[in-house]
Parts: structure tokens; C-alpha cells; sequence
């Protein structure tokens, strides 16, 4: 009688395996992600050079065209219409406020809008992030706006009947262009398309593609429900998403730049940070620039690269300076201290002046460049989608982390799906391990470009059924010492523990970023003297 009880749970637990097995592969892969292109598209029928970056949708009946930027912090999505307000001391006319917006929606021609009390009420998110340093306006969206529901459809997803808010304020300061497509915690975009079985988890990737250059130009896009394997290369860099005020960090995605190399074209780099310094900096995906910073950073960038700046730009690349002359020819590199390196090219950070004139035509300006940083105050640092023509980001709401890869700037594409239940990515009906220190998508490697088979399959199978075996013994012997007094604790230990703990990494006050030394204090650098306990801070 003692031996035959494991022996009835192994043959009950190897009947059971291959069901398990079977479903937990149909959850990954029961839905593909979407790809939403992020690309040029015309604004007005009638004039041909109406363009905006962004990604195409259409809403209402009948249908409607309009222009979308992705939000990585709105919970709900926003659509102007005629009654948008553009800031008329940097944007001249009617005409540019439409075209800057994407078009306008007009709800009265829509026989498929249907106006609510407020957004709430139409079924939308309840609040914004409102962390310092987000919009200003971005808290009184909700109460403000006009509300409704309406039929959208995004690029290749189906038409849902989603909560809109048509904004009734100037919530983000007229320049941010774009009506946003929310993709924050609580999207309600995201949820319905997983509720519609059109994705499989609230995940989104991001890639936006390189412009303004007759060498390599390409689409970006916007993946819902994974990302794009082709996309990425090398290691990929794992933490948790902490949308607290601790962080200064209103998309909850909080780096630290350790090093910003100018690299020269004779092979030379030259760090402009001075030793044992650092930036903490929020990522902004939907930001007009590369790099928003302290001014004297970006005073130290232009010196460096030789060049002397003819004031600032008013343009599509709004607060980005502007030179005529002695254009530097080399690129530009970011370390962050999780050990990642971007390195973004002289085309996607020096770009010719780009804007939209009177009569509604986007030109480009070939007599300058404009350098797309801009220097803040007490703002915090941003990086924005500028940093994504060189690298790629994955949300992963359902794991409650964002990814960053090293962008392999490819025409190839294979979308890995993310399952809601495991929060791993998915290729070929397989999962895949993540970074060791939290759970996300693998980086690319031999292995994992090589196709699944039966015997690959029956391999896990039997695998897994030998981990059981062992299980269940240790289990029946652990028991039987516990039956004579010997009782032992179990740790069950946080499956999204880093080792980028928010609570070590992103408290306020002095502290060390882990493999640096360098300390920070609320957006200051300071360079250490005499060792941790006296340290300087200096206004960066």
C-alpha cells in the first residue's frame, strides 16, 4: 500500500499532461498580434502633400479618416474635431491645426455616435495619470471633454464601439499634434480588443521606423498583443512599471542615461557626461524629440559636435535647434546603466527642417538641420520616439513591465504573440524564456529562429512529465517526514521580482544605480569626491 499511492498520482498526473500541454499552446497562439503601421498618410483628399506621420484609422458612419499617435500613458483614447485648439502663437492657420491634428472627426455627420453625460459614463476610464510632469491638462480630460461612443477601426483591427472623449481644452499645450490613442494601464482600447478575442493580452510593442532620409527609410509600427522578433537584437532589459510620484515618471517607464556618447566618424567617442554621472529619464514614446534634458547637457551635445545653434524650431520638431552651417556628420550614442546601447544615426537625430506651410503642404527644409533635443528646467528628462528608430519597447500591462531591445532596423517581420495567463512571448506556439531576472519575451538567438517540431514538442512533453515524477516523490517523502515532526517552510518567491526593485532603484533621495557609481537626486546628477557619503550635485 505505500508504494502504490505515487505510482497512482504519476499515472493521474501523465493521463493528465498532454491536455495541459495542448491547451496551454492553443492559449498562446489564439490570437496573432496586429501590427499597426506607423507611416505617412495623406490628411486631406484635396491636397496631395498633406502628410502626418502616424497611424491610420478610420471612425463613425459614414466612415472617417483620421490620424492616431500612440499614448503610452492615457487610459482612453481622444479625438479632435473642427473645434480644436491649436496654439495659434506657433500654429499660423485653420488649415495647419487640421492637418497637424490628422484630420478632424465630426461627430454631427456620424449616425453611429452616441453622446453620454461625461466619459465615465460612457463606459471610458475613470481617471488619467496625472504624475508631475505629464501634460498639464491631462487631469481634467475626463471631466472636460465631450463624451460618447463611436465605432473606431486601427489600422488592420476590427471596427469596435469604444468611449471617445473629444477634448474641449488646450490639454497639451496645441503642439503635440495627433489625436492620442490610449494605451496606458487601463487602456480601454487594449481591454476591448482583448475582450473582442482580437489579441490575447494587453501588451504593445513599438518600433517607429526611420524618416527624413533618402538611405534606409522605413515604416515603424505599433504591435497590439506582442511584438516583432525581426525587430529586435541582442539582450533584452527587463523592469517594472512605476507610474508612482517617487519616480518623476508619468509612463512609469524610468531609465538611467550613464553615458551620451558623440561618436565621430574617425572612430573617436566622446562622453559628454563627466565621470560618475547620470540622467534619470522618462520614456515618451509619443514625444516630438530624441532627447529632452537639462540645458546645459545639450549645450555640452552641440559643443561637442562643433556646431552653434540659430534658435529654436517652431516647426513639427517643436523646441528642436536649428543651424545652417557646419552640419556634424556623426552619430550618437546612449548608454543606460541596465547595460543597454542605442545608438541612434546622424539622419534620425539631425534632420532637415520639417513643417507644414499655409497651404497645407509638409516641405522639407534641406538648408538646415535641426538637432532634436531640447534643454528643460525643472521638467524631467525625456527620451521620445526619436530613441525608437534605433530601439524597440514592449508594455507588458499583464506582467506590470516594459521591455527595451536594441532595434534591428528590418523590412522583415515575425509577430510573436504574448499570453495573458504566463506574460511570455509565444513564437511558433512555444514559449519562450525571458530575461532571467523578470518574465518577457527572449531575445532573438540561434535557437530560437529554428521552427518547432513534433519531436521539440514531445521533448517538453516528456520533460515536463519527468519534473512531475520528481515533484510528486519528493512531495510523498516530504510528507512522511513531516507525518514524524520534521515540518519544513515554503518560499514562494514573486514571479516578477527584478532585480530593478522601483522600491531600491527609483526611491527618492541619495542612492546608487546598481552596477554604477553614480547618485542621483530628482533629476540631478552628482559626481562623487570623496566616496559615497559627500556627494555634489550640480544643476544638470
Amino acid at each position: 500500500m505505500f508504494s502504490m499511492t505515487p505510482l497512482v498520482l504519476v499515472l493521474t498526473l501523465l493521463a493528465a499532461r498532454p491536455r495541459y500541454a495542448l491547451g496551454a499552446t492553443q492559449a498562446c497562439v489564439s490570437a496573432t498580434p496586429l501590427a499597426l503601421p506607423i507611416t505617412d498618410i495623406q490628411v486631406l483628399p484635396s491636397i496631395s502633400d498633406s502628410f502626418m506621420k502616424g497611424i491610420p484609422a478610420t471612425i463613425g458612419t459614414p466612415l472617417q479618416d483620421i490620424v492616431l499617435l500612440p499614448w503610452a500613458e492615457l487610459n482612453n483614447t481622444y479625438i479632435y474635431d473642427e473645434r480644436s485648439d491649436c496654439d495659434a502663437s506657433i500654429i499660423y492657420s485653420e488649415l495647419i491645426c487640421q492637418i497637424r491634428r490628422g484630420g478632424y472627426f465630426l461627430e454631427t455627420d456620424s449616425s453611429t455616435f452616441a453622446k453620454s453625460p461625461d466619459l465615465i459614463s460612457a463606459g471610458g476610464a475613470t481617471q488619467e495619470i496625472a504624475t508631475t510632469g505629464t501634460e498639464l491638462g491631462v487631469k481634467k480630460l475626463t471631466g472636460t471633454s465631450l463624451s460618447g461612443t463611436e465605432s473606431l477601426a486601427v489600422g488592420p483591427a476590427k471596427a469596435l464601439t469604444l468611449p471617445i472623449g473629444i477634448p474641449r481644452l488646450r490639454w497639451d499645450n496645441g503642439y503635440t499634434t495627433l489625436s492620442p490613442l490610449g494605451l496606458g494601464s487601463n487602456s480601454t482600447y487594449l481591454n476591448a480588443l482583448v475582450q473582442a478575442g482580437q489579441i490575447s493580452s494587453r501588451v504593445w510593442s513599438l518600433f517607429w521606423g526611420r524618416m527624413w532620409t533618402d538611405v534606409g527609410a522605413m515604416d515603424g509600427h505599433v504591435v497590439l498583443g506582442g511584438y516583432d522578433e525581426e525587430k529586435v537584437v541582442g539582450a533584452n532589459y527587463t523592469q517594472p512599471l512605476d507610474y508612482s510620484e517617487a519616480t518623476g515618471c508619468w509612463t512609469g517607464m524610468k531609465v538611467t542615461v550613464s553615458g551620451l556618447f558623440v561618436n565621430f566618424r574617425n572612430g573617436t567617442d566622446v562622453d559628454v557626461l563627466p565621470k560618475n554621472s547620470a540622467i534619470r529619464t522618462c520614456i515618451v514614446p509619443h514625444r516630438q524629440l530624441l532627447l529632452e534634458a537639462p540645458g546645459s547637457i545639450v549645450d555640452d551635445v552641440e559643443t561637442t559636435m562643433g556646431m552653434s545653434n540659430i534658435g529654436p524650431s517652431y516647426s513639427l520638431h517643436w523646441s528642436a535647434r536649428n543651424y545652417n552651417e557646419s552640419f556634424f556628420d556623426g552619430d550618437i550614442t546612449f548608454q543606460l546603466s541596465n547595460g543597454l546601447q542605442i545608438r541612434i544615426p546622424n539622419s534620425q537625430f539631425l534632420t532637415p527642417g520639417v513643417d507644414i506651410l499655409r497651404n497645407g503642404s509638409r516641405v522639407l527644409d534641406t538648408s538646415i538641420r535641426q538637432l532634436l533635443m531640447n534643454g528643460v528646467g525643472e521638467q524631467p528628462a525625456t527620451l521620445g520616439r526619436y530613441f525608437f528608430t534605433a530601439a524597440y519597447l514592449m508594455v507588458n500591462h499583464e506582467a506590470q513591465s516594459f521591455t527595451l531591445w536594441q532595434a534591428n532596423p528590418s523590412t522583415s517581420s515575425k509577430l510573436v504573440a504574448v499570453s495573458k495567463e504566463a506574460a511570455v512571448g509565444c513564437a511558433d506556439g512555444e514559449p519562450k524564456d525571458g530575461d532571467k531576472s523578470n518574465p518577457g519575451p527572449a531575445s532573438p538567438s540561434a535557437e530560437s529562429e529554428s521552427k518547432t517540431n513534433i519531436g521539440a514538442i514531445a521533448g517538453g512533453v516528456v520533460g515536463g512529465v519527468a519534473a512531475l515524477i520528481i515533484v510528486v516523490v519528493a512531495s510523498f517523502f516530504f510528507a512522511r517526514r513531516r507525518s514524524h515532526g520534521n515540518v519544513g517552510g515554503n518560499k514562494h518567491p514573486n514571479e516578477l521580482a527584478t532585480v530593478d526593485d522601483p522600491s531600491k532603484k527609483y526611491s527618492v533621495g541619495l542612492h546608487e544605480v546598481q552596477g554604477n557609481d553614480i547618485y542621483e537626486h530628482q533629476g540631478r546628477r552628482a559626481e562623487l569626491e570623496a566616496g559615497p557619503e559627500t556627494a555634489v550635485y550640480r544643476d544638470y
